[in-house]
């Protein structure tokens, strides 16, 4: 009798192991055709985030990239002749310094991703034609760089935008004395009073750069880092067009100098024009750059920046 109801446990025992062993194949079935194409569709949708509307500068929208989840972001500068020489192939170099200075068309492109409505990862490359009205006379893709961006807006009605990111350096001008990465923080910010149109600010960039070798004489004037400081104020016109003048204050740490600690400012220039947003990712903005200490035609030159996404 024992040894049949030990028996008859045992079947008991092997037909609930068996059942809940069919449920469970059951349940860990293959996906369907039909749901692995909507895991598939879903992985390369391109997500759309939600304008919060809290920034409301159509250079800060432009520079904040596309809403899109994956994009392209290009921001592209045209560096160009004085008013007194508008054949020259130079710019005015006032401090001599080592990097270059033709007339140029410079920029980024890179692919963006975007983490929230806020934040975003770009990964990219630099972009220069030299001598661009001239026939160019050679063009660079270099520089590959990592930037993470926040933009956001305080409680007080302050829009901002940081970014913290990283290159390496394959530009001929900057590996002739040494350069070989830099690590860049930058930033913007902007408030509007109220509805009079008048707006000022404040954007910036601190660099640090690293090198392979010793400095030389010849490398003229490089630096192990800088501070570039632009207070600006802008009078918007529309949601679309304003007027912007900013200054720009440099200081630079120089690589001749056995002191780390010695920063050497730079000739003081301002920038004044008009910027336009053509559509919220697309932002032009035409200027001219002035030395005030050398107020002259051929120390006063043509440039153009643009800022903007596609996808």
């Amino acid at each position: 009798m024992k040894n049949l109801m030990i028996s008859s446990l045992a079947a008991i025992l092997m037909m609930s192991f068996s059942a809940r062993a069919e449920d469970s194949t059951s349940s860990l079935s293959a996906p369907t055709s039909s749901q692995m194409k909507i895991d598939a569709e879903n992985l390369l949708k391109n997500k759309k985030f939600t304008d919060d509307r809290e920034i409301t500068d159509i250079k800060l929208k432009a520079d904040s990239g596309s809403l899109s989840k994956y994009s392209l972001k290009f921001n592209l500068s045209y560096y160009g002749p004085t008013f007194g020489n508008l054949s020259a192939r130079e710019q005015p170099n006032p401090d001599n310094s080592s990097g270059p200075t033709s007339t140029a068309l410079s920029g980024t492109i890179g692919m963006r991703y975007r983490t929230s409505s806020q934040t975003a990862f770009s990964l990219g490359t630099g972009l220069k034609s030299i001598h661009p009205l001239q026939g160019s006379d050679r063009t660079d893709v270099s520089t590959p760089y990592l930037n993470y961006e926040i933009t956001s807006r305080t409680d007080s009605g302050i829009q901002m935008r940081n970014s913290f990111g990283g290159s390496y350096v394959t530009l001929p001008e900057w590996r002739k004395v040494g350069e070989v990465a830099a690590a860049t923080y930058d930033f913007a910010s902007i408030y509007n009073f109220g509805s009079s149109g008048f707006a000022a600010g404040i954007d910036g960039n601190l660099n640090y750069y690293f090198y392979d070798r010793s400095y030389i004489p010849t490398d003229k004037t490089p630096s192990r880092g800088s501070v570039q400081v632009f207070p600006t104020v802008k009078y918007n016109i529309s949601d679309k067009l304003n007027v912007t003048t900013s200054t720009t204050l440099t200081w630079i740490s120089p690589r001749d100098r056995s002191n780390e600690t010695i920063l050497l400012n730079r000739t003081v220039s301002q920038r004044l024009g008009l910027g336009y947003a053509i559509t919220r990712e697309i932002y032009i903005f035409p200027y001219a750059t002035i030395l005030p200490s050398r107020l002259a035609w051929d120390m006063t030159s043509i440039n153009m920046s643009t800022s903007f996404s596609i996808l």
